[in-house]
C-alpha cells in the first residue's frame, strides 16, 4: 500500500512538472505567431519583413506581457498548490535581512566569474540568438529576456521542480535538488554537449543553490533578474 501511494505520488509530481514545461515557451507565442503570419504577408522580401516586425514591436511586446501574466498566473498556482498539499522544507516568504543583499551579490559575482571563464570560447548559440532578435524586436525581447523570463523559469525550474521532486530535507536530497535542476535548466538552454552547457548548468546550480538556501523563491528570481536584467537593457539601449 506504501509504495502504491509512493508511485502515484511520483506519477503526480511528473505531471505537475510536465504540465510546467509545457507552458515554458507559452509567452513566446504571440512574437512566433506573428513573425509567421509576416512571413506569409511578405514572402519575397526579407527586409519588408523586418520593417513590419520593427513596426509591430510594441504590440508584440504587449501581446506577450499579457500572454506572460497568464503563463505566470498558471506556474504559481501550481507553485502554491504544492506547497499547501505538502511543504516539509517549510518554504516560506521569509523576512529579509542584510546578510541576503550580500549573499546576492557573492553568487551575482560567481555568475560574472563564469561568464568571463567561458569568454574564450565564444558566444552561446542561444545568446546569439537573443541578440539577433534584440535588432528587430528590441522591446519584445528586452521584456521577455529581462523581465519575464526569471519570473517564468525560477517558478518551473526551481519552484516547481526542485519542490515535487526533492521534498525530503537533508543533505544529499539538496545536493541532488541543486544538481540535478541545475542541469535540467542547462539543457533547456544549450542542449549540445559543449562549455555553454557547462556555463547555463552554472549558472542554474547557482540559482538553484539560492532557492534551497533561502527556501524563498522570491531570492533566486531576484538574482535571476540580476543576471538578465542589465544585459538586455544594454542590448536594448544600443537596438534603439
Amino acid at each position: 500500500m506504501r509504495r502504491k501511494h509512493y508511485i502515484w505520488n511520483r506519477v503526480g509530481a511528473l505531471a505537475v512538472f510536465g504540465l510546467s514545461v509545457l507552458t515554458l515557451y507559452f509567452y513566446q507565442l504571440p512574437m512566433l505567431v506573428i513573425s509567421l503570419v509576416v512571413r506569409r504577408k511578405f514572402p519575397h522580401s526579407h527586409a519588408a519583413r523586418l520593417a513590419e516586425l520593427g513596426r509591430l514591436d510594441p504590440w508584440i511586446a504587449l501581446a506577450t506581457l499579457v500572454f506572460a501574466l497568464v503563463q505566470i498566473g498558471l506556474l504559481y498556482w501550481l507553485y502554491r498548490h504544492q506547497l499547501k498539499k505538502r511543504n516539509p522544507l517549510h518554504i516560506q516568504r521569509k523576512k529579509f535581512r542584510l546578510e541576503s543583499l550580500f549573499f546576492l551579490f557573492l553568487m551575482y559575482a560567481l555568475v560574472l566569474a563564469a561568464n568571463v571563464a567561458v569568454q574564450q570560447f565564444g558566444t552561446p548559440a542561444n545568446q546569439e540568438g537573443v541578440m539577433a532578435e534584440m535588432k528587430i524586436l528590441p522591446l519584445t525581447l528586452f521584456l521577455l529576456a529581462g523581465v519575464l523570463a526569471p519570473f517564468i523559469e525560477e517558478l518551473i525550474f526551481r519552484g516547481i521542480f526542485m519542490n515535487v521532486f526533492w521534498q525530503k530535507d537533508n543533505q544529499v536530497n539538496s545536493i541532488c535538488a541543486i544538481l540535478i535542476s541545475g542541469l535540467v535548466f542547462g539543457l533547456m538552454h544549450e542542449p549540445h554537449l559543449s562549455v555553454f552547457l557547462l556555463l547555463y548548468s552554472s549558472l542554474g546550480w547557482i540559482l538553484a543553490y539560492t532557492y534551497r538556501y533561502h527556501r524563498d523563491l522570491r531570492y533566486s528570481i531576484g538574482l535571476h533578474m540580476m543576471i538578465n536584467f542589465p544585459s538586455a537593457l544594454v542590448a536594448l539601449l544600443q537596438a534603439l
